[in-house]
């Protein structure tokens, strides 16, 4: 039910998306988006950075995370885009037999971004197209933890977040890419207590609460 509540609005917005898109008023450079849209549809990512599945500190350690995403283009301008991500935890935590690299957390996101002032960028002869510029945009994000214990380890859902996103995003070089956001919105946290009796994690969730988002990531892209 939870993950049916966050990911709803979003599935409302990208059905919007294409209407909204369309009342472009600058025919001619619209034509030039849509023109570099049908291009290069979509971009694929591969990198890390400070965002979700980043760790320092406390019990983890370091936690590295991985990000492999896909972006595609709607619209002129509107772009829907889905990311997987882990967290690689290296050497920290109280079990430290066996390998120093260890799974720490698995997670998703899907999100829609709207790219605005284009047409600007290009009259002003800054660097524009279907995955540059500035955006806003809505979010929803799911993860997961690997909990360790003194008897093994299991994969645990841990929380979602639904937010809304404002950021900008810019090609490095002919196969770079940094993308910054920050942004806020809700998420139904909990608190897990692991149960010696049973040898697994019990989770206590909480009402939706505020949270913030803050990412930078820095990707190789094709």
């Amino acid at each position: 039910m939870t993950l049916r509540f966050l990911f709803c609005p979003l599935f409302v917005v990208v059905l919007l998306a294409g209407p909204a898109a369309a009342q472009v008023p600058a025919r001619d450079s619209a034509s030039t988006l849509s023109s570099t849209a049908t291009t290069r549809p979509w971009l694929l990512k591969l990198g890390t950075g400070l965002t979700r599945g980043f760790e320092w500190g406390g019990y983890p350690g370091l936690t590295v995370p991985v990000v492999l995403g896909a972006e595609v283009v709607l619209r002129p301008g509107w772009n829907l885009y889905a990311n997987g991500f882990s967290g690689f935890n290296l050497g920290g935590g109280y079990y430290r037999d066996g390998l120093a690299l260890r799974l720490r957390q698995l997670g998703a996101e899907v999100g829609l971004r709207r790219y605005y002032h284009q047409q600007k960028r290009q009259a002003k002869g800054r660097t524009s197209g279907p995955f540059t510029g500035n955006y806003v945009g809505l979010q929803s994000t799911s993860t997961w933890y690997y909990y360790r214990n003194p008897a093994g380890g299991q994969l645990g859902y841990d929380h979602s977040t639904l937010t809304a996103v404002w950021g900008l995003q810019r090609r490095l070089g002919g196969h770079g890419l940094v993308d910054a956001y920050v942004g806020a919105g809700v998420a139904n946290l909990g608190r897990g207590r692991y149960e010696p009796a049973t040898g697994r994690y019990t989770t206590y969730r909480f009402p939706p609460q505020f949270t913030p988002e803050l990412g930078l990531k820095l990707s190789l892209v094709r």
